[in-house]
């Protein structure tokens, strides 16, 4: 197992099924795909099809882009990588899709972003794919995913709206990230911080920090990761619900004492934690200041693992991680989880070979 994704596995290892899921994906993808030749499936009925792979820049679009040596050579399928940075990438994605552009056949997404796409018709369904014998091999069984995975990327669409549980596949999982509190164990070391589990615990470390090192930042924080990944995996230990039932009909729970309890933690947190340009920051800039050692904490995808087992890196050997932070009263924490997946432009013309 290459050294990157060994360390992946290293730090999912403190959650027992996430080591177990880590074990059977990664393995999985490194299986030779040579070892298919042998079942009934014609691998080379699209040769010389040429389809377009749209993707994010990211640790898991490299680990997809170096398994396409092998799969043209099996398949006799061009595939041409098309990766662009973060937030250019979710824009070009909506945008290519919506306007029903064939130009890219298979896109990367995550499950909010499949939401979006689904009800417009924009996504491909792939259970019947999956499910003809022409097209996959009987040896791949879907339900080799953990469930949890395969539940959040498959659901009914009807007029218009999602319906959770059974229904259509839209995306196929190939890696997945937990949020967790990382930090750099050489700085909270040289000043005598204690890793803080609760949201106010960390307002009072990052105090100590800026009072020790003004230029330091006490913790990494992205906006749009502030809406949809921290936030959420803290507001949940403090009970927090988007929506409730009320006499019987749907109505907002974020007015609740509970949801009042933890924006009032959360937002003094990020009052007093986080650096002036996390509005703009995205995860390569939380990555980078935990890298150089500029920032002491963060509360993000543990993808970040990926960096703590690069040598020659500053950071290497240095990053250390706890769970996300919870309410001060509660025993239990929460995260989120964000799922990478492959999914199919429902414009594609070239569907088969994609």
């Amino acid at each position: 197992m290459p050294r990157k994704l060994a360390a992946f596995c290293g730090h999912l290892a403190n959650f027992a099924r996430g080591a177990l899921i880590c074990s059977t994906l990664l393995t999985g993808a490194a299986i030779p795909l040579q070892q298919a030749k042998a079942d009934d499936v014609n691998w080379r009925q699209f040769e010389g099809s040429s389809i377009v792979w749209a993707y994010d820049i990211h640790p898991y679009a490299d680990a997809v882009a170096a398994q396409l040596p092998e799969f043209e050579k099996l398949t006799g399928i061009k595939v041409t990588p098309e990766l662009y940075p973060d937030d250019a990438y979710w824009n070009k994605l909506t945008i290519q899709l919506s306007t029903k552009s064939p130009t890219w056949e298979v896109v990367g997404t995550g499950v909010q972003l499949a939401w979006d796409l689904a009800p417009g018709q924009l996504l491909e369904p792939l259970d019947r794919y999956l499910t003809d014998p022409k097209l996959t091999a009987s040896n791949y069984d879907y339900k080799d995913f953990f469930p949890a995975l395969r539940d959040a990327l498959t659901w009914k669409v009807t007029d218009g709206q999602i319906e959770a549980g059974s229904g259509r596949v839209w995306a196929v999982p190939h890696g997945f990230e937990n949020i967790q509190l990382f930090y750099r164990k050489d700085i909270l070391d040289k000043f005598g911080i204690k890793v803080p589990t609760t949201p106010p615990e960390m307002s009072a470390a990052c105090a100590k920090l800026k009072a020790a090192d003004p230029a330091l930042t006490p913790l990494g924080v992205r906006f749009w990761s502030s809406i949809h990944t921290a936030a959420i995996s803290i507001a949940k230990s403090y009970g927090v619900h988007d929506f409730v039932i009320k006499d019987g009909k749907l109505d907002t729970g974020l007015d609740s004492p509970e949801s009042i309890a933890f924006h009032k933690d959360y937002v003094d947190m990020i009052k007093k934690c986080a650096g002036p340009s996390f509005a703009n920051d995205n995860w390569y800039q939380v990555v980078d200041g935990i890298n150089s050692g500029r920032t002491a904490m963060a509360i993000d995808s543990n993808m970040v693992g990926f960096w703590n087992d690069v040598a020659g890196k500053p950071a290497s050997g240095k990053i250390a991680f706890a769970p996300p932070l919870r309410a001060q009263n509660g025993k239990d924490f929460e995260s989120n989880i964000w799922i990478w997946s492959l999914a199919m432009n429902a414009a594609s013309k070239k569907k088969g070979a994609a």
